[in-house]
């Protein structure tokens, strides 16, 4: 009997809330203001904003703190570096070139962040991640090597920190 006395208060809190948000009057369209004529002066050329995904050729000046680069880092790598991309059959020359910009990039990013303040896993951790698809491509063994570094870094401050775990296990084949 205790929940029905409970449910009737609640019961009637949600048929006002609802009744209250469906009531709103339907607002009345109104009709197009005409728009003046065109002017007849000639229209200045327009340049061509860069693309919304386009990468930059260099890291941004205002990337000033640890955090930042970080960021900039991490969204470099979700936007620009598909899984497998030097791997799989699938991804063009041009995606492929697109990701190596990015991880060079985003290693010149991680190695500023670390610059910055060096008692961060998760700096390394990435800039391992960065190193590590960049080996892949490449097949260079000192990116492998500084991969491996790093993550050995990662866990000496962190020694739980388990997505540097998983990837020096990877590394590590």
């Amino acid at each position: 009997m205790k929940s029905k006395t409970f449910a009737l208060p609640v019961l009637v809190t949600a048929v006002v809330v609802l009744s209250a948000a469906c009531g709103k009057p339907a607002e009345t369209p109104q009709p197009a203001a005409e728009a003046p004529p065109p002017a007849e002066a000639p229209a200045a050329p327009v340049e061509a904003a860069p693309a919304a995904d386009a990468l930059p050729e260099t890291l941004p000046a205002d990337l000033t703190t640890a955090p930042a680069l970080n960021g900039f880092a991490v969204d470099l790598m979700l936007k620009n570096v598909p899984p497998n991309v030097f791997t799989a059959p699938s991804f063009t020359e041009e995606e492929k070139a697109k990701a190596r910009k990015a991880l060079k990039l985003a290693v010149e990013a991680y190695d500023k962040a670390i610059g910055l303040y060096d008692k961060n896993e998760s700096f390394y951790y990435g800039r391992a991640q960065a190193l590590h698809t960049q080996f892949v491509d490449t097949k260079d063994a000192a990116l492998k090597e500084r991969a491996l570094a790093d993550l050995d870094r990662a866990l000496a401050i962190n020694a739980n920190h388990s997505p540097s775990k998983a990837l020096k296990e990877l590394v590590s084949k």
